[in-house]
C-alpha cells in the first residue's frame, strides 16, 4: 500500500534538482519549446508555480512511500485552484526509475483520490505529453480519459 505523505524541505530540494532540467526536455523533445531557452523557461515555470515552495498556497507535494517499507518510492504534484478548469491538476507525478513495473504507480494514484476526496475535490486532471506511452496507458487504467487532444506536425 503507498501512503502520501506531506514532502519536507529537503525531498523538496531533491526533487527539483532533476524536475527542472527533465521538464525542459520533455519541453524540446515534444516540440514545445527550443533547446536554447528550455532550462530558463523551466525554472520560470517552477518559480511561477511554487513560489513559496512547499507553503505555496494551493500546492500540495507529497512524497509516496511503501507503507510496509517505509521507503520513499517517488512524489506526485497537486495544484488546487490555479486555472480556469475546475479541480484538482496533477503537476507532476513520479515513480523513482527503480520502483517502476511494481505497481506502485496505480497505488499512488489511487492514495491520490482518497487524498483529494479529503481535501473536497471531485475531480483530477492532468496533461501527458504524447511520447510518454507508459503513462498514458498508467493513466487509462487507473480511469482517466482523454477531454482535450493537441496535435502537430513539422513542415
Amino acid at each position: 500500500m503507498i501512503e502520501l505523505v506531506p514532502m519536507d524541505e529537503q525531498d523538496l530540494e531533491e526533487y527539483l534538482k532533476t524536475a527542472i532540467e527533465n521538464y525542459a526536455n520533455e519541453k524540446v523533445k515534444s516540440g514545445t519549446w527550443g533547446r536554447d531557452e528550455a532550462m530558463e523557461m523551466s525554472k520560470d515555470e517552477f518559480k511561477k508555480h511554487l513560489p513559496d515552495g512547499i507553503k505555496t498556497k494551493g500546492q500540495y507535494l507529497y512524497t509516496a512511500r511503501d507503507a510496509a517499507t517505509n521507503r520513499k518510492i517517488g512524489m506526485i504534484w497537486i495544484g488546487i485552484g490555479e486555472t480556469e478548469i475546475t479541480g484538482a491538476w496533477i503537476w507532476d507525478f513520479l515513480i523513482y526509475e527503480s520502483e517502476r513495473g511494481k505497481g506502485f504507480g496505480t497505488q499512488t494514484l489511487r492514495a491520490l483520490d482518497d487524498t483529494l476526496a479529503k481535501l473536497g475535490q471531485r475531480r483530477v486532471l492532468l496533461h501527458v505529453f504524447g511520447h510518454n506511452e507508459i503513462a498514458i496507458n498508467l493513466y487509462k487504467k487507473s480511469g482517466y480519459h482523454i477531454i482535450d487532444l493537441w496535435m502537430s506536425k513539422e513542415i
